[in-house]
């Protein structure tokens, strides 16, 4: 579970600050008109201090402040929001093994990611000349090693990665008390791997080959070489990419559930109005279902970019004489690296390998082999080295291969395979063969099963708001790029991270081309050139994957470059009900002849039922044009009315969609623009319906530096005292995102009510189970002498998303027992 205190504007993953936690840093958005000069004037009696002005990005401050001035602050009257410093959980080292192995042989490597340029046409842009010369492209990231000679293997003017900064230094993780304030220096050298990475799938120009392979860099290392960051520094980070001049701003990162609003959106969308185009990750979320969309990729102007997989990934080998073929390896996080030239000991089937399973072979002195799933890595990784292995292999319980952590090294390798293998590794040890794997300095090319289409990790959107996400799709799914020389020079990593800087490159080549474009133009000829992937879950059924969590589909750089017609809005959120809705796209030739365009329909998958674990529905929706077809001439723009009717048999609560295409009918590229609604009232989604929350508990035990606690049920009749404790929470899960939640405790004799500060655009829960506490604690605080001995209850109120505070229908509320408290 995770714990909160009552925050400004804050989200599910940031926990309580604290005398000896991290700096008490808050966003403090100003009123239209005001700056921070008015508020040091307005707020002069108040014990805060700011730490940094965003005038040119975002109309707001990040101020440092204990949570009671934050709220005085949002009193102001120049103040619209006070909202957390929320946190940016960092990408995990390569080193650490979280990611493919590294190559020993690059030049073996290029396949990867040249099979990515090819599927975005990248490499025919090449072919052209297009390369992405002159194009300055920024990487907000973890820093970049520019020693690596794919990557100019120098820092400064006359080299490719010319300007940056480190923002933070390599001991900053805004997770850890000791290390939470920011050290920045002037170099940007990436001890993580990660922003590496990125910058080779921009623009790597060596052993492989990027996007925009002649693009120089601008390096903004936001994150140390551990743990997170946080949304103060990468809008810094983005200030600096405007001042330095980039065209293009990529953003691999993003704090997923969150709303438009969130100051790093803003900002990257104060970023695109200055002439920067702005392309984000939408998030790696996909398996805790729709609306888990991160921002700042949610962002009005952002490109946001989902994920698919490559066609195949590249993994360490290791030899089975048994099976007579060669097999992929990942290690799994922070457990030793085999040794090439060596090799396990036999491999015996252990099980499932959870903490109460039955043991199904003895593994003492031997290799156990485990399947995936049920219980963690951790608990499986403990009871096989608890039994005597030497070595642990895990299989997959799904196809294709996989990764991860969580365990603490206990001295034995623990290595994954595919499902395939683990289960052809398992029918030989049944029959007594028991294999071998024989470790090797070489990598093999292993296919994965979702090839082409959308990643399984790639978010859906909508936004809280409905507003239309993703906007475009490329790939992300085992990618093969540069990382650290330190690290081995290359590695395979995958995520929305590496779909974002395919579009980035795309971007810088259609600028190098056109230098005029503006941000919204680069957005439109990339979404409306490009092409839509079949359905993930059954690519064999003819349907198409959600538009929702596609966009218009995998970006065709050629058809970007040559496009002559713009159709625009690129993506439309037609918002809810369940009767016909109606929008208009506009077209816009840039052509040199006049030509006849046909408007054309195909529907996406919709997805149905439970946000988190959603079902899907192929019900057509019945769409009309006005008019169908229309004639263009050199220069003109007209304008197109769509209806959308939605089959009367998709289910309430479906997210649905499609595609708008605009065909020439004598020949020339077609233009496509997507659409997503919702089928039925949006402000009937429940919000506090979980069976266990909210409710009641007292406070058992906190941890000092992360302030996360444990709770009990609270006992009829209990007292609780105000000076000595325990302390009282209310533990909340937010079924869904909701526009804002007010918390209040009210005298049940006396009738007094003392109420907290409204809380604005809150993310929803992340999982089943993860539920924010509002600790009483914290309203002591800032009401310091409100709260008298007596009975009290405690009432949370929420305002559904998009909903009118003025409604009551609009709200829920939940009313808590009555409790007693004490001196």
């Amino acid at each position: 579970m995770l714990a909160l205190p009552l925050l400004v504007s804050s989200a599910p993953t940031v926990q309580a600050n604290s005398d000896d936690g991290p700096p008490q840093v808050w966003l403090v958005e100003f009123a239209p008109g005001a700056d921070a000069s008015a508020l040091e004037s307005a707020g002069r009696e108040l014990d805060y201090s700011i730490r940094h002005d965003f005038e040119r990005i975002w109309n707001g401050v990040s101020v440092e402040a204990d949570p009671a001035t934050a709220r005085r602050l949002e009193r102001l009257d120049l103040v619209d929001q006070v909202w957390s410093d929320v946190v940016f959980t960092g990408p995990g080292r390569v080193a650490d093994g979280l990611h493919a192995p590294l190559e020993s042989d690059p030049e073996a490597a290029e396949p990867e990611l040249a099979q990515a340029i090819e599927t975005t046409r990248a490499d025919d842009a090449h072919a052209r000349g297009i390369t992405g010369d002159g194009v300055k492209v920024g990487i907000i990231d973890t820093g970049i090693d520019y020693t690596h000679p794919d990557l100019g293997g120098c820092f400064g003017p006359g080299c490719r990665v010319t300007v940056g900064a480190d923002f933070v230094g390599d001991d900053f993780d805004s997770d850890d008390p000791d290390h939470a304030e920011p050290v920045p220096d002037d170099d940007p050298a990436d001890c993580v791997g990660h922003g590496t990475h990125v910058a080779g799938i921009v623009g790597a120009n060596g052993k492989v080959t990027g996007a925009a392979p002649e693009v120089t860099f601008g390096a903004y290392k936001v994150f140390g070489c551990e743990g997170s960051t946080s949304a103060e520094v990468v809008m810094r980070a983005m200030e600096a990419a405007l001042d330095d001049g980039m065209d293009v701003v990529n953003l691999s990162l993003g704090q997923p559930f969150q709303w438009p609003g969130y100051p790093t959106a803003e900002a990257a969308d104060r970023l695109t109005a200055e002439g920067v185009t702005v392309v984000a990750s939408m998030g790696n979320d996909g398996e805790a279902g729709v609306y888990s969309g991160a921002a700042p990729g949610v962002g009005e102007d952002v490109i946001a970019v989902a994920s698919t997989d490559n066609s195949a990934q590249r993994m360490s080998a290791a030899y089975v004489a048994a099976l007579d073929r060669t097999i992929g390896y990942r290690i799994l996080a922070a457990t030793p690296e085999p040794e090439a030239g060596t090799a396990t000991d036999p491999l015996v089937w252990l099980g499932r390998a959870c903490a109460d399973d039955v043991s199904e072979g003895d593994v003492n002195g031997k290799a156990a082999l485990v399947v995936r799933g049920t219980c963690t890595f951790k608990e499986k990784y403990e009871r096989a080295v608890a039994e005597g292995a030497t070595t642990v292999v895990i299989y997959n319980d799904r196809s294709g291969p996989f990764g991860g952590g969580g365990v603490e090294d206990l001295g034995v390798p623990m290595v994954t395979v595919t499902d395939t293998d683990g289960e052809d590794l398992r029918d030989l040890a049944a029959i007594g063969k028991a294999p071998v794997l024989e470790f090797t300095d070489r990598t093999v090319l292993v296919d994965l099963p979702r090839a082409g289409l959308a990643s399984a990790f790639t978010a859906y959107g909508p936004a809280p708001d409905l507003s239309f996400k993703p906007d475009l799709a490329a790939p992300g799914g085992g990618i093969w790029s540069t990382v650290p020389v330190a690290e081995g020079s290359y590695a395979a990593l995958s995520g929305t991270s590496m779909s974002s800087p395919h579009v980035a490159g795309a971007a810088a080549l259609l600028i190098e081309q056109e230098p005029q474009l503006k941000p919204r133009d680069v957005r439109t000829r990339l979404a409306n050139s490009a092409k839509p992937v079949p359905w993930s879950e059954n690519s064999t059924l003819g349907e198409l994957e959600a538009a929702h969590r596609q966009g218009t589909g995998v970006i065709n750089v050629i058809d970007a470059l040559d496009a002559q017609t713009y159709l625009y809005p690129t993506g439309v959120n037609t918002g809810d009900g369940t009767g016909p809705r109606t929008f208009e796209l506009t077209l816009t030739s840039r052509d040199r002849v006049a030509r006849t365009y046909e408007l054309t329909h195909r529907s996406t998958i919709a997805t149905t039922g439970d946000e988190r674990e959603p079902g899907f529905h192929a019900a057509e929706p019945k769409v009309t044009f006005e008019p169908k077809t229309l004639d263009l001439y050199p220069g003109q723009s007209a304008t197109v009315r769509v209806t959308v009717e939605p089959n009367a048999e998709l289910p309430t609560g479906s997210v649905f969609g499609g595609r708008i295409t605009a065909r020439p009918e004598a020949g020339g590229e077609s233009l496509t623009a997507a659409y997503s609604g919702y089928q039925g009232d949006y402000l009937a989604i429940p919000v506090l319906d979980h069976p266990e929350y909210p409710r009641l508990a007292a406070v058992v035990d906190q941890d000092a530096e992360t302030e996360e606690s444990d709770y009990r049920d609270v006992e009829d009749g209990e007292a609780f005292s105000l000076a000595e404790g325990p302390d009282l929470a209310a533990l909340i899960y937010l079924g869904h995102q909701v526009s804002a939640m007010d918390v209040s405790m009210e005298n049940a004799d006396t009738g007094t009510v003392v109420a907290w500060e409204r809380e604005q655009y809150l993310p929803r829960s992340p999982g089943p189970d993860d539920a924010i506490g509002l600790h009483l604690e914290d309203l002591v605080a800032e009401r310091p002498g409100a709260l008298e001995p007596g009975r009290w209850s405690l009432t949370v109120r929420v305002l559904k998303a998009l909903g009118d505070e003025s409604n009551p229908d609009h709200w829920e509320q939940w009313e808590s027992p009555v409790f007693n408290l004490v001196e």
